[in-house]
């Protein structure tokens, strides 16, 4: 680089070098004067985060909220874009207002969903603008985000900080569901349907969510729109009914699947069987852990955290808007933070967190013996019941037997095998971290703010 002492202001701006600045506007240049391309000195200093030519440009005079460049944008949308919290902060404190639009239409809290700066978005709302707060093309934050922006996020967030999800614009009428359908945002459209959206709304042409996306010709759509349910009980009567229709026959298939419920029934009624079902409803049903805070305590956190420079992924989750304590987690399918999150589990469709963990551990106990049962159970029918003799028949004609005697107890015998096998191994996964958390726990110190000294030292 050469020597700065030649360089013109708007150089030395971008620069960051102050000295210069200040030389030249000592020596008369107005510092509200824009330049060749209607960009004001106040603009390149905030695009480029170079907080002490802020203050001393708008201590001379500088006009905080001047519109300049292409998109007839102020020094705050230009950092906003940007992703300059630390210069939205000082802006903002100096009377920027981020409801201003620019020359596309967009607000501050637009822009900054747009670019997907949610720290950045919730210090705006914390700071009092609305979420609902429409563009100038009448669209909210959450429309433009079901809509140009494809994936989870920031759709999950805004919906967080209870944006409308029925919401319509003034020119289409269209809806967030609207928007993200003829995006084809298929997360979007998930979120928003488990938010509440309507699928019966009507834009200005009459159409649905539903017959959008019939338009866009989006067959996965169509059936999320349409059957949006969990099919548990169909798998449970599919894997039910493989079974059975391998072991019937012609004559008698009324009372064999008649028995074959009853023997499920008495295995289901076992005590080993209320054990891992009692462990399954608890580890299912209780909260594991959902760290909650009221509306008016995550605008003052994100105040707090902002204007003090932590407002960092490590500290503070931008989905939740809240500050995250030690070891806890933001789960997306749980969309909450959950306190000491070990995983989210699929068997049990929630989170394994602080309050739940100890009934996951017995469920998987009590499954590893249902399933060590279940085993020794098809042995002896195989015992009673087959003619095996492996140094005769061999390995194939040991299969060929089990096959003929009973399809349906080698059909949960092989079922058991693979729920034995991903259940043990978790069981003594799950022993052995816990043993490990327990350790660390003793090392850690956790203050009342829910915050360790890392995180104090951090910030």
């Amino acid at each position: 680089m050469d020597d700065s002492s030649s360089w013109d202001i708007v150089k030395a701006t971008q620069f960051g070098i102050l000295d210069r600045c200040k030389e030249l506007v000592e020596a008369g240049h107005d510092v509200r004067q824009p330049d060749k391309e209607n960009v004001s000195l106040l603009h390149w200093a905030a695009i480029n985060n170079r907080t002490e030519l802020v203050k001393y440009y708008l201590s001379k005079g500088a006009i905080i909220d001047q519109l300049g460049g292409d998109l007839n944008s102020t020094p705050l949308h230009w950092a906003i874009r940007q992703g300059h919290l630390s210069m939205v902060i000082l802006l903002m404190r100096h009377g920027a207002d981020p409801s201003l639009a620019d020359g596309e239409g967009f607000r501050g809290l637009h822009l900054a969903v747009l670019f997907q700066h949610m720290p950045i978005a919730a210090y705006l709302m914390a700071k009092g603008q609305e979420v609902d707060f429409p563009d100038l093309n009448g669209q909210t934050s959450l429309m433009l985000a079901a809509q140009k922006i494809i994936g989870p996020e920031p759709t999950n967030f805004l919906i967080k900080c209870n944006a409308s999800v029925n919401a319509v614009d003034k020119e289409n009428m269209n809806s967030p569901l609207h928007c993200a359908v003829l995006a084809g945002n298929v997360d979007a459209v998930h979120i928003l349907l488990e938010a509440g959206a309507s699928v019966d709304l009507q834009n200005a042409k009459g159409y649905t969510p539903i017959d959008l996306a019939h338009q866009v010709h989006s067959p996965l759509l169509v059936h999320m729109l349409n059957h949006f349910q969990l099919h548990l009980l169909s798998l449970t009567v599919l894997l039910w009914a493989v079974g059975a229709i391998l072991d019937l026959n012609s004559e008698s298939w009324l009372l064999k699947g008649v028995l074959l419920a009853s023997v499920l029934a008495v295995i289901l009624f076992t005590l080993s069987s209320t054990g891992l079902f009692y462990y399954y409803f608890r580890s299912w049903r209780t909260d594991p852990g959902h760290i909650k805070a009221t509306e008016e305590e995550r605008k003052k956190n994100v105040v707090v955290l902002a204007e003090a420079g932590c407002l960092d992924p490590r500290v503070f989750c931008t989905s939740c808007m809240m500050r995250k304590p030690v070891r806890a987690h933001h789960c997306f399918s749980c969309d909450s933070c959950i306190a000491k999150q070990d995983h989210h589990s699929v068997w049990i469709n929630g989170c394994v967190g602080a309050r739940n963990h100890a009934y996951f551990v017995l469920f998987l106990l009590f499954l590893s013996v249902v399933c060590a049962w279940m085993f020794y159970g098809s042995l002896i029918y195989w015992s009673k019941h087959c003619h095996l003799n492996y140094n005769e028949q061999g390995a194939w004609g040991v299969f060929t037997e089990l096959v003929g005697c009973s399809p349906w107890v080698l059909y949960i015998f092989t079922l058991t095998f693979i729920h034995t096998s991903w259940a043990s191994f978790f069981l003594l996964l799950q022993v052995y971290q816990q043993s490990l958390k327990m350790v660390l726990t003793q090392m850690e110190t956790v203050h009342d703010t829910g915050y360790s000294e890392y995180h104090i030292l951090f910030c």
